[in-house]
């Protein structure tokens, strides 16, 4: 059973359960399984990160990006970026889709009004 967070009253799945749910019943030896990141822009200010996850179903794409300096996670803009786009591309695959395509790591890290 996949994990969740509840944040003000609704269930959002970290993008290590969406990774778990990916892994979990594959024949380890599918080439046709992938997940692949590309640092689409990093300024002074910000990161922007696209990732792409590839299953049998097709390929999937999400977007994230990340503010530096902004926050307890500022220093680490770029790994915060690339999770969440991670978990997003995931969620648009079908993984850890409970109450929307946003993760848990993601709504915490825009600090978004639900």
């Amino acid at each position: 059973m996949t994990k969740t967070i509840n944040i003000k009253g609704k269930e959002y799945v970290p993008v290590s359960e969406r990774v778990k749910e990916l892994h979990e019943g594959l024949d380890p030896n599918d080439a046709n399984i992938a997940i692949t990141t590309d640092i689409i822009s990093n300024t002074e200010k910000m990161v922007v990160v696209k990732a792409t996850v590839v299953t049998m179903t097709g390929t999937f794409t999400g977007h994230s990006q990340a503010v530096w300096g902004e926050g307890m996670m500022g220093k680490v803009a770029l790994e915060v970026a690339e999770t969440s786009a991670i978990g997003r591309a995931l969620g648009f695959a079908g993984f850890g889709i409970v109450e929307g395509i946003a993760s848990a790591d993601e709504i915490t890290k825009n600090n978004f009004e639900i």
